[in-house]
């Protein structure tokens, strides 16, 4: 029997249609239901319950030109201290009295976004996390996620009663110091893998011996939002590492890094450490660096 052109056409298409939507969805990251992100979508959900507190870390100049409805500004910032090194942990005391100032319990559930592919929330996350709240999120693809979503703008600024947050002594197996870090970076048959997240021109100025280069804008599709569990564990795997290896990860401050720690965690890695000095205490401090780059494989960024 014979088939005319019409008739191929016709079972071309549906299979044609079929593999679209095959390769749609395998971009539309979803993490509902994860342990360190939410969609925008349960944060829709969430907005009306009281036990939980949406954080926009933006700047307090971008949170003032408009925020999520009911989110108060905290940026990363304020969790910080200036000496001896910019930008590190601040401690137990200054978390608690920042946390209580802004109306933040140890019960309270938090979400929180920002614009720059969860660098500032994820920052916000680990210093949580550190310091032993449990119940913290990160929102997937951001400011830029929640207005898809069209959930509310405002720019009216709540008013939390204060509290008084009581922090744990900080998590020391979430910390690398520098001198850990040295051990590491002299050692180059350590089973303990660096990882340098800063971009490759940074990198190419000079980094930590050993360290293998792999941006954190690589964990992003190129819509913005977070490479799946199974996609991230895949790429890092590539780079050769397994689930059990200790990891340490590490940018020009660790603001990045931390982002990177979300996601590794989200994908199953569980040994993951932050060099909270980051490349400004390292190469502050006279310490040996190198310029070659490690072989990275192909992120696949398509989105």
């Amino acid at each position: 029997m014979k088939y005319g052109t019409n008739h191929k056409r016709g079972i071309l298409l549906p299979l044609l249609i079929v593999f679209v939507l095959l390769f749609t969805s395998c971009n539309n990251t979803s993490y509902k239901g994860s342990n360190n992100v939410v969609e925008p979508t349960e944060v829709k959900e969430a907005m009306n319950n009281s036990d939980v507190i949406i954080i926009d870390a933006r700047s307090e100049e971008e949170y003032a030109k408009g925020h999520l409805e009911g989110a108060i500004c905290l940026n990363p910032s304020s969790l910080t201290i200036s000496e001896p090194i910019k930008g590190m942990l601040a401690p137990k005391e200054q978390v608690e009295k920042v946390l209580s100032e802004k109306g933040i319990s140890n019960d309270s559930t938090l979400y929180i976004y920002d614009n720059s592919g969860g660098v500032y929330s994820g920052r916000v996350w680990w210093v949580l996390k550190v310091y032993g709240h449990d119940n913290v999120k990160v929102i997937n693809n951001g400011q830029r996620g929640l207005e898809k979503a069209k959930l509310p703008m405002s720019l009216e600024v709540p008013e939390l009663a204060p509290t008084e947050y009581v922090a744990k002594e900080a998590d020391s197996d979430m910390i690398a110091t520098m001198d850990y870090v040295k051990t590491v970076a002299e050692n180059e048959d350590s089973k303990e893998k660096i990882i340098d997240v800063r971009s490759k021109a940074e990198y190419e100025e000079g980094a930590i011996p050993n360290a293998i280069l792999y941006p954190h804008t690589k964990n992003l599709y190129t819509d913005g939002t977070f490479k799946s569990a199974r996609d991230t564990f895949l790429f890092y795997k590539d780079l050769g590492l397994d689930k059990d290896d200790t990891i340490i990860l590490y940018c020009k401050s660790s603001f990045r890094a931390t982002q990177t720690a979300l996601l590794l965690d989200e994908a199953g890695f569980k040994n993951v450490k932050v060099y909270d000095g980051a490349w400004l205490e390292w190469s502050a401090g006279d310490m040996p660096t190198e310029k070659e780059e490690k072989t990275v494989p192909d992120s696949g960024d398509a989105s």
